[in-house]
């Protein structure tokens, strides 16, 4: 098994071969590594250097070179994700709106931080640079370099000074 994709994708890393699964039609970028238990379905585009982790499902998406996908997380089909993005642990996206509408995919900009733990919901739109706060639930669109967190995830202005409550000892 691990001589079979070592010759399918030369310069790639396979940290565990016989606990990965991918499928026919997929392209790994050189320098990338891939964890344990990870699924790569037919059609996913992986770019150069770029880190899949393990307990990972990378549907039929668009990673783009130096982007960090951590252990744990579902990037569903049609997903783009640009070069540079971190995208942190048991991070989910989602492309189906439930509504029996057209299939629609979210977009992460280059160099956007995605916590661990968010959901990203069919068709927002993360900007370059933008910050996703750990466990949010991202409903609408994130501008460049904007940073959003909560559920629904909102935009948050600079740092947040604790009330005379939060102050206290007693």
């Amino acid at each position: 098994m691990q001589d079979s994709l070592e010759k399918r994708f030369p310069g790639v890393r396979f940290y565990n071969p016989a606990l990965t699964e991918v499928q026919d039609d997929v392209e790994i970028g050189a320098g990338s590594r891939v964890g344990s238990m990870t699924v790569i379905h037919s059609g996913a585009r992986i770019g150069t250097d770029t880190t899949i982790g393990s307990h990972c499902n990378i549907c039929d998406c668009r990673i783009g070179n130096n982007a960090s996908i951590q252990t744990g997380c579902h990037i569903t089909k049609g997903v783009v994700v640009e070069a540079d993005v971190f995208v942190g642990p048991g991070v989910f996206t989602l492309n189906d709106k439930l509504r029996g509408g057209p299939l629609t995919y979210p977009h992460i900009g280059r160099g956007a931080k995605i916590g661990g733990r968010s959901t990203l919901l069919p068709g927002v739109n993360i900007g370059a640079g933008a910050l996703i706060g750990a466990g949010s639930v991202v409903r609408k669109d994130v501008p460049p370099g904007a940073t959003v967190a909560g559920n629904p995830a909102r935009q948050v202005f600079g740092t947040v000074e604790p009330t005379a409550d939060e102050n206290s000892t007693g």
